[in-house]
């Protein structure tokens, strides 16, 4: 199985630069739609792909496992997904700071390779062959 390192990248570096601007600036609108484009990772319609190859962002594939980056991914809308709830309701603290977390921790995957999402999944991976011996 291949994963493109530049989409991880891309995606990683527009939440580290536009989640903190959003909080700096009170732009709710940047996290509903870095939500969108999160979430749309799981549909047909994949804009955070369709961004990148506008930006032309030249793919670089690495024979690697995408379904921890997957989850990963996934972790990441929903928590932009609660964030997006939270400011809609006027709970500009709760979301922002969920906002600010996934920014953290796509900062960390970043600059140091460790990716929180993939560790869980692979925990939960190795938890669900221990209790299911599958």
């Amino acid at each position: 199985m291949k994963t493109d390192q530049n989409q991880l990248r891309f995606n990683q570096a527009l939440l580290v630069l536009l989640l903190p601007l959003a909080a700096l600036m009170d732009l709710p609108w940047l996290v509903y739609a870095l939500f969108l484009l999160m979430a749309s990772q799981h549909t047909p319609y994949d804009l955070m792909v369709a961004l990148k190859r506008l930006l032309r962002v030249p793919p670089r594939l690495a024979e690697e496992d995408p379904r921890p980056h997957r989850f990963a991914r996934t972790l990441g809308a929903v928590f932009l997904g609660l964030a997006s709830l939270f400011l809609l309701l006027g709970l500009e603290g709760v979301g922002y700071a969920l906002a600010l977390l996934v920014a953290l921790l796509a900062f960390i995957n970043l600059a140091f390779g460790f990716c929180l999402g993939c560790f869980l999944y692979l925990h939960l991976r190795y938890a669900r062959a221990l209790f299911t011996g599958k």
